[in-house]
């Protein structure tokens, strides 16, 4: 299955910094960051949501993009992702529809459930029900969006007296995804409600190329169009040779992966006894050994990290395997902004020419 859609790319926009870096410092850095993607040429800033510890401490995502609205007018919106269960549905759908109305340029949302118990415990909600949450949320916010007015009776959530939702926004340019990471089933409930998947690479090209694959199959059963964007968040260290993009990746994705453990309570292995999540375990072991430089290489094999020639190579699997939209991250915990701004300009300038005016190639030969 080929696909006729441009390649696009995009940068993940975050609070993060070398150590002892202030929030209010990371903040005006995201910005700093924000002005030298967009001048790039990179045509979506995307965010990620996170809550109560040093691990991206950007918890509302549509108030800052609506402030990157306003300050960067041409510049496409995107999360990566929403956690629908953490939220009330009909103020995420007022949210949603607020933005929509601040900007013309694409808003690609990304939703997700969410990993970290930490968390779900602090929200107060029973993670056990992450998955029926995350659809009745994602059905109500479609409801409020599409409608007139509705009702919603769901299994935990409701909307029992006839609503109608304020603002009312167009829907053109307003793009939903559905995450999907170390747990495969995700991608059947993503096809079942007509989302297209949003990842972050994983390790196993190969396994997310299937599941692509498999994705398309279901949706295509479902009658939804299966020649959408394809985004897909991955790690990017452009430096003079393969060896020196390694030696700063040894120096500069232990603390991210570290920030990851602390965040996701990896010690503590919650994750092998919820239903759902137990796929994670194993994700989050893989965690704590990178946290070790060590084991920082076999990491780097799966990311664009190398040369520009070697990333140009790498990112050139990802769209063999079907995806066609980049979120190109360089602003990981612990990343002064001098080298993630320099591998974001390198990315732009040696890599992304050799493919913008490229089609994507999906291979997807079981879905047709």
């Amino acid at each position: 299955m080929t696909s006729s859609r441009p390649l696009e790319f995009g940068f993940v926009a975050t609070a993060s910094g070398g150590a002892g870096t202030s929030d209010r410092q990371m903040y005006r850095d995201l910005i700093g960051d924000v002005e030298i993607g967009l001048g790039l040429g990179y045509r979506t800033v995307w965010m990620i949501e996170h809550h109560f510890s040093d691990y991206f401490p950007t918890p509302d995502p549509l108030a800052f993009l609506s402030h990157i609205a306003g300050r960067f007018p041409e510049a496409g919106l995107g999360t990566c992702v929403l956690i629908a269960p953490w939220y009330n549905a009909l103020r995420l759908a007022g949210s949603i529809a607020q933005l929509r109305l601040l900007t013309d340029a694409p808003i690609h949302l990304g939703f997700g459930r969410g990993t970290a118990k930490y968390e779900y415990d602090r929200f107060g909600i029973d993670m056990e029900e992450a998955r029926v949450r995350f659809i009745e949320t994602l059905r109500i916010v479609r409801d409020g969006l599409s409608k007139d007015s509705f009702t919603f009776d769901g299994q935990i959530l409701s909307v029992p007296k006839e609503t109608r939702l304020r603002p009312k926004a167009p829907l053109d340019n307003l793009h939903f995804y559905g995450a999907i990471g170390a747990s495969p089933e995700s991608a059947q409930v993503m096809a079942d409600e007509g989302l297209p998947p949003i990842c972050t690479t994983i390790g196993n090209l190969d396994a997310q190329a299937a599941t692509l694959v498999e994705w398309a199959k279901r949706a295509k059963s479902h009658g939804f169009e299966t020649n959408v964007p394809m985004p897909i968040m991955i790690n990017c260290v452009i430096e003079d040779s393969d060896a020196e993009a390694v030696r700063q990746a040894q120096t500069h994705i232990p603390p991210f992966m570290k920030a990851q453990v602390d965040h996701y309570e990896a010690d503590a292995d919650h994750y092998k006894d919820i239903a759902g999540y137990k796929a994670w375990s194993n994700a989050f072991a893989g965690m704590k050994k990178r946290c070790d430089p060590v084991n920082i290489p076999p990491w780097c094999e799966w990311q664009l990290v190398g040369t520009p020639d070697t990333a140009a190579r790498k990112l050139q699997s990802y769209i063999d395997a079907g995806f066609n939209m980049f979120l190109i991250h360089t602003a990981t915990p612990g990343v002064p902004t001098g080298p993630r701004r320099r591998w974001l300009k390198r990315f732009a300038e040696e890599v992304m020419p050799r493919f913008t005016s490229a089609p994507a190639s999906f291979h997807a030969t079981a879905a047709e």
